[in-house]
């Protein structure tokens, strides 16, 4: 699995079918269509060819 943190993404950007997001030093948890921060309000969405959409830092 590969890491790519928060701040390094925007919309427009791709990513992988093994990268996971890192946010407050920890993983993102995935959703369909979107990864959220378990430890903050930051979020990130994307489309189904995995498109980043938005990108919410908190």
């Amino acid at each position: 699995m590969s890491q790519i943190h928060i701040e390094a993404l925007d919309a427009g950007d791709e990513l992988g079918l093994d990268e996971t997001p890192v946010c407050c030093d920890s993983l993102m948890d995935e959703y369909r269509g979107s990864f959220q921060c378990g430890c903050c309000d930051s979020y990130i969405t994307y489309d189904g060819s995995r498109t980043v959409t938005f990108v919410q830092i908190a």
